[in-house]
């Protein structure tokens, strides 16, 4: 077989022994055709990744401070998109859960590895690739890109942080009887009354004409949900549960800040229909041009 149609195959393990050894089995894989590559860090290996197309990589759970769901997660920020395998010392479910959720093509204890099961593990990782899409332009992104690059710097600098995202269901307003302008004035006076109770540490974001975004460094997750219900509470709340969607977002939660972003998109392309609120126009109204004239 030419070294050129061979197949690539990189391991990142900050172990030698275990990349000797699998080595080793790949190499008493009758016709594997694989060419082994090995990476010893965490760091090396997202270098590895970004260098070159590879077949598979074959990933360790435990890389120092690092997992191999991280090297997952963050090699799909980075466009990688060879299928993985991860490894590790012994099996359970919460690992088995995080693999899932990074889209590993599956995962082997080490202590069960033979040539047999590594050759049909690595040969159904590849089989089920997808065949590669025609370029594309990425779908944009619904958070703007300055509160992108602060929730990035922010997993770099390791540093935990809340997401707190509002957002104005325009159709949920036009159902309660709330005519164009007064939603307009709803919108204006729910930034107003956010900027007016955030503190240092905190940076509030406008994605597009109805939502908000606020990124924390000062607050955990139920004390964002706590600043949500003391917002809720002041006069709109009348209005507010019923037409704002809100949710809050913990760094603590996710592997990686493109996880994150991806769950502010979803979030804010839903529309989530109101409850059975039936809130009439006339005193409500009156009551909300004197709460935003102040």
């Amino acid at each position: 077989m030419k070294p050129e149609s061979a197949t690539q195959v990189l391991m990142i393990d900050d172990d030698e022994n275990d990349a000797m050894l699998v080595r080793h089995m790949l190499g008493k894989i009758p016709e594997s055709g694989c060419q082994f590559h090995w990476a010893k860090s965490y760091e090396q290996g997202l270098q590895k990744l970004g260098e070159a197309a590879w077949d598979l990589c074959l990933v360790d759970y435990r890389l120092g401070a690092h997992t191999g769901v991280e090297i997952v997660t963050e090699s799909r920020t980075r466009g990688v998109a060879c299928p993985f395998l991860l490894l590790t010392g012994a099996g359970s479910r919460t690992i088995d859960l995080q693999a899932m959720r990074a889209g590993v093509a599956g995962y082997m204890e080490k202590s069960r590895l033979c040539p047999v099961e590594l050759e049909r593990a690595i040969r159904y990782a590849i089989g089920a690739r997808p065949a590669q899409p025609q370029p594309a332009s990425p779908a944009p992104s619904r958070v703007a890109p300055e509160a992108a690059a602060l929730v990035t710097a922010n997993f770099a600098a390791k540093t935990p942080f809340v997401v707190i995202a509002l957002m104005l269901d325009r159709e949920s307003a036009l159902r309660h009887h709330f005519g164009p302008s007064h939603i307009e004035r709803i919108a204006t006076g729910l930034e107003a009354l956010v900027r007016a109770r955030i503190s240092m540490g905190e940076i509030l974001f406008r994605i597009g004409e109805d939502a908000l975004l606020l990124v924390s460094g000062t607050r955990e997750a139920p004390d964002g949900w706590q600043f949500l219900s003391l917002l809720l509470a002041e006069p709109l709340a009348v209005c507010l549960p019923a037409i704002v969607r809100r949710t809050v977002l913990a760094s603590a939660g996710y592997h990686s800040p493109a996880a994150l972003i991806s769950d502010l998109d979803a979030f804010f392309a839903t529309r989530q229909h109101s409850h059975g609120y039936d809130l009439r126009p006339t005193a409500l109204i009156s009551d909300l041009h004197a709460f935003f004239a102040r």
